[in-house]
């Protein structure tokens, strides 16, 4: 009798182990780590569908008590203003996620462009080696399945390396 996955749709969360941490994503986690030394209290964060951006703010939101803002380029510029403003009255870092870079984001509000180019930017880099091997081990485990390094390395040689692909591949798998 063999196992059957069923196709559930599920993403990692916190409770299930935070997020990984290699060369892909070091100089973010290191940041996050650091928030008491973020320029204005803030962090713009970009990268890639499905790099673990919310994840992320997740873990720094419980570990700082700071404020995270996801899909921001979707936001209205009074929204992400007005929570700019509660972030730095009530002392508290903010994180700020997106997708695409704020040039691309569409702001015209004169006062939330020069506090967001003030800002620290930092940018989720390609998924490396290591990256791509910690996810589909983390996607696996999730759905109670385990993948051997022999398809792990098929996988990897026949795929679009990207982390929207790894999170496809891993919840299209069955045995």
């Amino acid at each position: 009798m063999s196992q059957i996955a069923l196709p559930l749709e599920q993403k990692p969360s916190p409770d299930q182990g935070g997020y990984l941490v290699t060369a892909a994503n070091a100089e973010v986690h290191r940041h996050l780590q650091n928030w008491q030394d973020w320029v204005h209290h803030t962090l713009i964060l970009t990268g890639p569908e499905a790099s673990g951006k919310t994840t992320m703010a997740a873990a720094f939101e419980a570990e700082s008590g700071g404020l995270s803002l996801d899909d921001a380029a979707d936001h209205k510029d009074t929204e992400i203003f007005h929570l700019w403003n509660r972030a730095n009255s009530e002392q508290k870092p903010l994180l700020i996620l997106a997708a695409k870079p704020v040039s691309e984001w569409g702001i015209t509000l004169p006062d939330l462009k020069s506090r967001l180019a003030a800002s620290l930017h930092v940018e989720i880099g390609a998924p490396d080696q290591a990256m791509i091997d910690g996810l589909f081990q983390k996607y696996f485990a999730i759905r109670g399945l385990t993948i051997s390094q022999d398809a792990l390395r098929y996988l990897e040689k026949r795929m679009v390396r990207s982390y929207a692909m790894v999170l496809e591949l891993a919840q299209k798998w069955t045995r």
